[in-house]
């Protein structure tokens, strides 16, 4: 079964769009003196509305959305091949030996945070620099940058 895409009140909305469309391309086609594919159009464009309101279901929102997620999902890919996936393999490794290691890991903690800090600086940059000034991601970015730098600073 399909997967309800639309709200009840959008549904109400798309059954009287439906109709009206419907009644409309009806009245062309019932008049001799009016155009027969403007009325067919209509009672095509009704019948599909009403389907749409009944179901609960628009098959053009469903494929806008996979496509919207499929263009998110792989501009997240394509960051994480960027420079991203330094900064997991970075994070990995930082929560891989500090659960190996807990009584060594205050020692050499300091190293592997700097490294760390380091990394997230770097891949913030690009994300500041690929990114419009004034967005929120910009501002976030900017931000992160700026606290790396402090903690840079008072080491």
């Amino acid at each position: 079964m399909l997967e309800e895409n639309i709200s009840e009140k959008s549904a109400f909305v798309r059954i009287v769009i439906g109709i009206g469309l419907t009644a409309c391309g009806i009245s062309h086609l019932v008049k001799e003196n009016r155009k027969k594919w403007m009325g067919t159009l209509s009672v095509t464009a009704g019948a599909i509305k009403i389907a749409e309101g009944l179901f609960l279901y628009c098959p053009m929102k469903a494929m806008l959305s996979r496509n919207v997620k499929d263009a998110v999902t792989s501009s997240i890919q394509d960051f994480m091949d960027m420079d991203g996936e330094s900064l997991m393999t970075a994070f990995s490794s930082r929560y891989a030996n500090s659960s190996n290691q807990n009584s060594n890991t205050q020692s050499s903690s300091g190293n592997e945070g700097a490294e760390l800090l380091q990394t997230a600086a770097n891949v913030v940059e690009k994300v500041a620099s690929t990114t419009p000034a004034g967005t929120e991601a910009h501002e976030a970015a900017k931000t992160v940058q700026t606290v790396a730098n402090s903690q840079n600073n008072s080491k």
